[in-house]
């Protein structure tokens, strides 16, 4: 009984982070959203081995739904930010980088500015990168059916696995069109995957193991190893591209589950996409539908309309319309 309660309070909490908190993830598509804006970033010093930049993106939507833990409609900032990045050049190939992003967040009528992101590292051509400070690893771009702005599955993201935004050490080595990631976040957590790339398809796996955590479901030992994996694959051809992916995670004996596909077709300025993913938290099965489409009205200026639809056994499904513009620079 109690370990059915566990579930539906992880089914309950899951459900209404995964509607709260739509975040625009970054598959190989949105990756190169992001980039675009981080290219035209303002240089605001340069010499001849030092470079410091300043970008980032204005973010605003109306959201429409019939979530009773909100207003029916709602006019908001949709995670405004800025980052600052720093680079430079040492002797013998190596580098030095930095980089800060911070991010808005309205919390019960408070205005916050936060540290969402802040590392520095090393690089070498030969040697890999080694970077030390608070961020995502490796299985944040494996969500390779999302080519959404603020929908996606991102279960596996838990920090009670390792898995989230942590602060870290990890290295990074790349052998052509391959890579291997390891990182280190204390001494009972650790994650390690990898990447190849061949031909127009891309896939990586990645996996986090928290050990000896206490655990909070009754009927199992009082500590407990969570673990956290994912499995995505992305192929593009011309303007179309399809992607898939499966992720795990395990938080005190209750395993939550996540596959499903995407595609994405460009058409010029706009883009149109759909996403199916199947959901199972504990013994409690789901699925989420996001279909949308995005125009860029001029450079770096994107608009977009997203409809999402979550629904769960046993309780009634979330629908929520999302119309949402971005500028980035």
């Amino acid at each position: 009984m109690e370990s059915s309660q566990r579930e539906v309070q992880v089914m309950s909490e899951l459900t209404y982070k995964s509607l709260k908190d739509f975040k625009m993830k970054k598959t190989i598509l949105a990756s190169a959203i992001l980039l675009a804006g981080a290219a035209n970033a303002a240089e605001v010093y340069s010499d001849d081995t030092t470079t410091i930049s300043l970008g980032g993106s204005f973010r605003g939507h109306v959201v429409v739904t019939n979530d009773d833990k909100s207003d029916d409609v709602n006019f908001e900032d949709a995670s405004s930010r800025f980052d600052i990045k720093a680079a430079k050049e040492l002797d013998n190939g190596l580098k030095a980088f930095g980089s800060l992003e911070v991010k808005y967040k309205g919390v019960d009528d408070l205005d916050t500015l936060y540290i969402n992101k802040v590392y520095m590292g090393l690089s070498h051509d030969v040697y890999g990168t080694v970077t030390l400070g608070k961020k995502l690893g490796l299985n944040d771009a494996l969500v390779m059916n999302d080519f959404s702005y603020e929908a996606g599955a991102y279960y596996h993201e838990e920090s009670a696995a390792g898995a989230g935004t942590e602060d870290q050490l990890e290295y990074t080595k790349t052998f052509g069109g391959a890579s291997v990631v390891v990182g280190l976040i204390d001494q009972d957590t650790y994650a390690i995957g990898g990447t190849y790339d061949v031909a127009g398809l891309s896939t990586g796996v990645a996996y986090t193991v928290k050990n000896d955590v206490e655990n909070t479901t009754a009927g199992l030992p009082p500590l407990v190893d969570n673990s956290s994996l994912i499995v995505g694959a992305q192929y593009s051809l011309d303007a179309l591209t399809v992607g898939a992916q499966y992720q795990t995670v395990e938080l005190s004996g209750v395993d939550t589950t996540a596959y499903g596909i995407g595609a994405n077709y460009e058409l010029g300025q706009a883009h149109v996409y759909a996403i199916y993913d199947i959901v199972e938290i504990g013994t409690v099965d789901g699925s989420d539908i996001v279909v949308g489409a995005g125009y860029e009205i001029a450079k770096d200026v994107k608009t977009y309309v997203e409809f999402s639809s979550v629904d769960r056994d046993g309780a009634d499904s979330v629908e929520t319309v999302k119309v949402g513009a971005r500028v980035y620079f």
